[in-house]
């Protein structure tokens, strides 16, 4: 007869070394993943963030300035954060009278520190033009600056529109959108001439 042998190379299974090494490397695969994750998250969102900022910052200069480019005069404040201006009159088909003359209504455009925004006052109606404007750039130099900026001169040909508008959404992201743009005036009676 032959000798039985035991048979233990036959059993298969697996030692606890090997199942907590199994699992500690398992945790660190989910851990690193859920990080990656996690990250690309937070990215996309500071991305969106900064696109809304942009896109409130040059709706603003754009509002502003489609109001201004048609006036015919223009007086900047001496703080540089509200300006008063004047439009031609019109007939009644829409087009501008010749010679250009004043139609009689004060308009300003001015920052309202209280709401952060640009409002439009035209004689009792108040139009808000722009949102959350802050009035440092407080990701650049940090210093107050001038919404409205004149050009050199005794008669504003020229003006210069800056702002800088925040969005904070989440507590953890905060964006920031600039725009700059000079207009200058098309309807000045003195240049016409």
């Amino acid at each position: 007869m032959k000798p039985t042998r035991l048979k233990f190379n036959r059993r298969r299974g697996l030692t606890l070394v090997e199942v907590m090494v199994a699992s500690i490397l398992g945790t660190l695969v989910i851990f690193g993943g859920i990080s990656i994750y996690l990250s690309g998250m937070e990215n996309w969102l500071r991305g969106s963030e900064r696109i809304v900022a942009e896109t409130q910052s040059r709706q603003a200069v754009r509002a502003i300035s489609d109001q201004l480019r048609q006036a015919m005069a223009v007086t900047v404040a001496g703080d540089g954060m509200s300006l008063e201006f004047r439009l031609p009159e019109e007939d009644a088909s829409g087009n501008f009278t010749v010679p250009a003359t004043w139609d009689g209504v004060v308009r300003r455009i001015q920052y309202n520190a209280g709401d952060e925004t640009i409002e439009l006052v035209e004689g009792a109606n108040t139009r808000v033009l722009a949102r959350n404007v802050m009035p440092a750039d407080i990701g650049g130099t940090g210093a107050a600056y001038d919404i409205f900026t004149a050009g050199p001169g005794a008669i504003t040909r020229q003006l210069t529109i800056k702002v800088v508008t925040q969005t904070n959404n989440d507590a953890s992201v905060n964006a920031l959108g600039r725009q700059r743009e000079t207009i200058y005036l098309r309807n000045i009676p003195q240049l016409t001439r």
